[in-house]
């Protein structure tokens, strides 16, 4: 019999029929669909920022600062709240499909981009 082997390849190929059945798998997909997400869209900013503020004394180190907090946001917020859906995966038997791990990870990105942009938490 032969055994799954788990690839970072199966992750982002969505033809794969192969479910992500372990705790490890699903944690890993949705994280890794959440973190290229987060510095793909965090990096357009920042090329932006850099465009628009280039001739800015200190302007021009905002972009630097929008990719930084671009790979700590889901190296933080986006490794909880994966663990937390992989949890939930996990213990009510269901097996996660690649495109069901980009849902959840693109989703996430754009949950904690949409709060950053509202400036939500500012107000409390």
């Amino acid at each position: 019999m032969k055994q799954h082997e788990f690839r970072l390849v199966s992750v982002f190929s969505l033809t794969s029929s192969t479910p992500f059945v372990l705790f490890k798998e699903m944690w890993m997909a949705v994280f890794m669909w959440c973190f290229v997400s987060s510095v793909f869209l965090y990096s357009i900013a920042a090329v932006i920022a850099f465009i628009i503020l280039r001739k800015h004394k200190f302007g021009r180190f905002y972009g630097l600062m929008i990719i930084i907090m671009g790979t700590i946001i889901p190296c933080s917020l986006g490794v909880l709240s994966s663990a937390a859906v992989a949890f939930v995966y996990k213990h009510s038997s269901f097996s996660m499909v690649p495109t069901h791990a980009m849902m959840w990870g693109v989703g996430q990105t754009v949950i904690h981009a949409a709060v950053g942009f509202t400036r939500i938490l500012a107000t409390l």
